[in-house]
């Protein structure tokens, strides 16, 4: 599955005259990322979401690269928000979720010049498909971290007039009922209400929603990327309970859904991928977030609000975040146990899908002797070396005076005692500069080119 990167050497071009700051310049476009040099046998996925009825066309609103090691195995989803500020080789600066548009090499060469990652392979997959896979599997569960409310057109592709965007101006056939609404009728809505934390059954276009929000919701775009993870976990999850991994049906799942979904992949391959996947466990798929390289958001007139990476963090983070050991077992990782100590029955849920989201595999479960007010951890641990006591006040709101340590060479490796202020929803991340860049038209300018 391993494809030849092909090094851009068209001239590299965008339009001139825009104003720099302290955390762009577009003036010089910048230099290729250093490539991320993982073993030879570990296979990159770009799992797509597409927002366009057709396969192949329209914005990838989802990036997530499946970076696999089938030999352990171990799988690392990486979340790319899609407003991302890239080159796109031989175009110009533009948003991640725009570079598809040009063409598959265009995607692969965008992802290569801008994060040092070779695409091996890709699956697109747009609204209907997600839609369809989540019915045929019966619904999904899973655990909203965070509470979430949110109102759509019922149909994901209806475009609403700007001017009256509550009101059908033209005759519209719903996608997924064939109902037609009548012009001048209310737009048919859904809305996606998740009062609290907690364990939620979903249909597929409920899942649909729980993807999509983002306005108003903390996190904006990085948020979205951890949700879609949280969905394509629950996927997986049922898709092996109802034993529609196996190498009889996929077959049928495949010719089901091959209409809202564009691959690269063989039906051999995936049934390869199908195998791989029913060999792991929950510690073995973990989860990664690009926000972890700084991101730094910013308004362009002709792009639009864009996230502007630090390039400078781009590989040695992408390094860190997809290597893993390849003596590692799948029952490797970092251990804790939990005790909820939560006001909230069944808060426990919350928790342990919380530091699953933070790549910790959780051995225990129990309820605290009592209610706490405050989240306490004991680090049983008997070196510093590879301590999660940072991640956890990042993440979780961990405070440095609820911390102990009860060295112990045995066992989980920390004690997680959820209180009341544990925070289970995704914090923002980035920083969002108050002001915006002008764009105008002149001359194409080059920038060097650094053979990798």
């Amino acid at each position: 599955m391993r494809r030849p990167v092909i090094v851009p050497t068209v001239p590299l071009t965008a339009p001139s005259g825009i104003q720099s700051t302290d955390v762009l310049s577009l003036n010089v476009l910048p230099a290729p990322v250093p490539e991320v040099r993982l073993p030879n046998s570990v296979i990159n996925i770009a799992l797509l979401g597409g927002d366009s009825r057709h396969r192949g066309s329209g914005n990838t609103d989802v990036i997530i690269i499946a970076s696999i090691y089938p030999d352990i195995p171990v799988v690392t989803l990486l979340s790319i928000p899609r407003d991302t500020l890239v080159y796109i080789p031989g175009h110009r600066m533009a948003k991640l979720n725009t570079a598809f548009r040009r063409g598959v090499e265009a995607f692969r060469q965008t992802m290569r010049y801008n994060f040092g990652l070779r695409i091996d392979a890709y699956v697109l997959v747009n609204f209907t498909g997600l839609v369809r896979t989540v019915d045929l599997l019966g619904g999904i569960e899973l655990v909203a971290t965070c509470p979430l409310h949110q109102v759509f057109p019922r149909d994901p592709f209806y475009v609403a007039d700007p001017e009256q965007p509550n009101v059908v101006t033209r005759p519209y056939t719903d996608t997924f009922t064939g109902e037609v609404w009548e012009v001048g009728g209310a737009v048919p809505t859904m809305t996606i209400s998740l009062p609290s934390p907690g364990v939620y059954k979903l249909n597929g276009l409920q899942a649909l929603a729980y993807v999509r929000a983002r306005y108003g919701v903390r996190g904006g775009d990085m948020d979205r990327g951890r949700r879609m993870q949280q969905v394509l976990r629950a996927m997986l999850d049922k898709g092996r309970v109802n034993g529609l991994l196996s190498l009889t049906l996929i077959p049928q799942l495949f010719q089901q859904l091959d209409r809202y979904i564009e691959t690269d992949l063989s039906l051999s391959q995936i049934l390869w991928l199908a195998q791989i996947a029913n060999r792991l466990d929950e510690s073995a798929l973990r989860s990664r977030y690009f926000d972890a390289v700084g991101l730094t958001g910013i308004t362009l007139p002709e792009v639009g609000a864009v996230l502007v990476p630090d390039r400078q963090r781009i590989t040695p983070f992408l390094t860190q975040a997809l290597t893993v050991s390849l003596n590692q077992s799948s029952e490797e990782g970092v251990t804790v146990e939990v005790w909820n100590g939560h006001a909230r029955p069944g808060f426990e849920r919350v928790a342990v899908e919380r530091m699953r989201e933070l790549g910790l595999r959780v051995i225990s479960v129990k309820q605290a002797d009592r209610v706490y007010t405050e989240t306490q951890v004991v680090d049983f641990t008997v070196t510093r070396k590879g301590s999660i006591l940072p991640l956890l006040k990042r993440t979780i709101g961990l405070k440095d005076a609820n911390v102990r340590a009860e060295p112990k060479p045995d066992g989980p490796r920390y004690r997680i005692i959820v209180g009341n202020d544990f925070v289970s929803c995704y914090r923002d991340s980035y920083t969002f500069l108050k002001q915006s860049i002008s764009l105008s038209s002149g001359a194409p300018i080059t920038s060097p080119m650094e053979q990798q």
